[in-house]
């Protein structure tokens, strides 16, 4: 289950990137209506996470702990919780606005994508090496 959880958090932050990139894709055209697939993706990646933190808690209770160098509490912060603020906000403003609503997921999706990328550098150690070394098979 430590590998299905590792290789999910690389998808989950790949798919944040994507959802960040786009919106600002999305911006930069000028475009003022949200694409339908762009709130799918927004919809999946957000039941990943949720699954991802479902798998790290049962890992948790299972008795696996994240050893990386910082103190190991902040990657359960970095990796479910905050992120999923940040998710739960992005979707909401974007919801607020009458047009260009891919504005709040893209800012939401930046804040996770950073997040979760951090809470995946705490269970690995400090580092791109450290990281890098944590992912690979």
């Amino acid at each position: 289950m430590t590998l299905f959880h590792r290789y999910l958090g690389v998808v989950i932050v790949a798919l944040f990137a994507v959802i960040m990139v786009a919106g600002l894709g999305l911006r930069m055209t000028g475009r003022r209506d949200t694409p339908v697939g762009l709130w799918a993706l927004q919809h999946w990646t957000e039941n990943l996470l949720v699954v991802q933190t479902v798998t790290g808690l049962v890992l948790l209770l299972l008795g696996r702990r994240a050893v990386g160098i910082p103190p190991a509490w902040l990657h359960y912060l970095y990796g479910s919780i905050f992120p999923l603020v940040a998710v739960v906000g992005g979707r909401l403003a974007g919801l607020r606005r009458e047009e260009r609503e891919y504005v709040g997921l893209a800012w939401g999706a930046f804040f996770a994508f950073v997040l979760t990328l951090r809470g995946m550098q705490t269970a690995c150690g400090e580092g791109l090496a450290a990281l890098g070394r944590c992912l690979a098979p």
